[in-house]
């Protein structure tokens, strides 16, 4: 169904929902929008847009989701399922829109009155609450490649992949999907013609995904992308590619412009706003260092004094916003360590480093995350006189890492200055040691072991 298909009444509902939603009154979007998903079940746009108003206004409220989406229990005993579907609406939703049991059975419910796309609704909503349920996700993938949607189950199958690399099912799944779409797109009928026309897509797939682009092929890409972009402005694969290469060209606020178009082609895509948050926050931290490249190079500047000061405001209002946004991604997955390591991260950067340490020893149990984990939690210790902790957890981030690569270096480094804190004349120059001998140029370190032969 579409939007040419409403009732002049709904209609004028949906397009207010619009308008609210462009204002950010996530509230007044969901009493907009759900009269107009219960009256057109197969109005998908309205129902994505209702999910995404209920989370965002979940996160406004600052109330936890039930400690990671499981917290209301409700059975409707409506025997219609699309009924059924309104309770859910009503009595869980608008208060824990990424409720696992809850969405489960949505996707349940819209089967069974043979709503396939709407069913995958429920399956989408628990894979942007709760990122780290591979399960959901395998079973949205099979979901798709069911309904012969083998584009959209290549699509999971692929973020399956990258949380779990050694994910088989996934891996299968992925080639699997792709030969669907190969099928499907050629029927295995292609003659000399078809092959040509193939191979091109092929080609021009290959430019697309391609790593470490030049200048000169970037723009290739863009002309290509633009071009699509003309033809159909609505097709969403188009935009986030437009995107993600204005990203790479690091035309960043035309990049965000794109990202938060596609957003509002599809409002549930909870990735995609985290995509746009941290977009911003990498804008930010570019606006902070040019700020800061600024005050250093003209210390006399008649405007200095305003400078700082606005410098000081923007980084704890990074830092404010940094905190408030892991905060509640923890709350909505609280068993997420990449989300608690994101916590950590943003407590330590705000300078709160109690709040810290237990979010970081949370993380370290993720062994993507536990060496920057173990070297944070040394800093937070070391900040707080607890030296003999970050000695241990200082050290062990340093055997973690096998080559003297640049992080191996900041870590034996500031393991050198706990140990010199405390008086440990030995560790202190056995860790600068072991960093002159791979790099005499890394800070200030050949000055201090040439000073202790003096």
């Amino acid at each position: 169904m579409n939007e040419a298909d409403l009732d002049p009444k709904l209609l004028n509902l949906w397009k207010r929902a619009l308008l609210a939603c462009e204002q950010l009154n996530w509230e007044y979007v969901i009493s907009l929008s759900l009269p107009v998903v219960k009256a057109c079940p197969t109005f998908l746009n309205a129902r994505l847009l209702l999910r995404r108003a209920e989370g965002e206004f979940v996160k406004q409220q600052k109330k936890s989701l039930f400690g990671g989406g499981m917290g209301i229990s409700f059975k409707s005993q409506k025997k219609d399922p699309l009924e059924a579907i309104n309770d859910l609406e009503d009595n869980v939703f608008q208060k824990d829109p990424f409720n696992v049991k809850a969405n489960q059975e949505f996707y349940e419910l819209a089967m069974r009155a043979n709503l396939p796309e709407l069913a995958a609704i429920g399956l989408e909503t628990i894979r942007a609450g709760h990122p780290a349920n591979l399960k959901v996700a395998h079973q949205l993938a099979e979901h798709y490649m069911t309904q012969d949607m083998p584009e959209k189950a290549a699509e999971v199958y692929r973020t399956i992949v990258k949380q779990d690399p050694r994910d088989m099912g996934a891996i299968k799944g992925e080639k699997d999907a792709a030969a669907r779409q190969s099928i499907m797109r050629g029927n295995w009928e292609m003659g000399f013609n078809d092959a040509k026309k193939d191979a091109g897509a092929a080609t021009r797939a290959e430019k697309l995904n391609k790593e470490g682009m030049t200048r000169e092929e970037m723009d290739e890409v863009y002309a290509l992308l633009y071009a699509d972009y003309e033809a159909n402005p609505a097709d969403m694969v188009t935009v986030k590619n437009m995107a993600g290469i204005l990203e790479k060209m690091e035309n960043f606020d035309q990049a965000l412009e794109m990202y938060r178009y596609a957003l509002s082609l599809n409002p549930a895509d909870v990735s995609m706003q985290r995509k746009i948050d941290l977009l911003n926050d990498k804008v930010q931290d570019m606006k902070i260092a040019a700020l800061e490249t600024e005050i250093e190079s003209s210390p006399d500047a008649p405007d200095v004094e305003e400078r700082r000061a606005q410098l000081v405001v923007i980084k704890q209002q990074r830092g404010q916003k940094a905190v408030i946004e892991a905060r509640q991604r923890v709350e909505r997955n609280p068993t997420d360590k990449p989300a608690r390591f994101d916590l950590g991260q943003a407590y330590y950067n705000a300078g709160m480093f109690g709040e810290a340490i237990p979010e970081l020893q949370q993380a370290r149990q993720n062994p993507n995350l536990r060496t920057k984990a173990l070297y944070m939690l040394g800093m937070c210790y070391s900040s707080k006189g607890m030296n003999d902790l970050a000695v241990g957890a200082l050290a062990d981030a340093a055997k973690e890492i096998n080559v003297m690569d640049n992080t191996k270096k900041d870590i034996l480094y500031s393991l050198a200055m706990v140990h010199e804190k405390i008086g440990r004349k030995e560790d202190y120059l056995e860790a600068l040691k072991e960093i002159y001998n791979h790099d005499y140029g890394f800070k200030d370190v050949a000055k201090r072991v040439e000073a202790s032969y003096s």
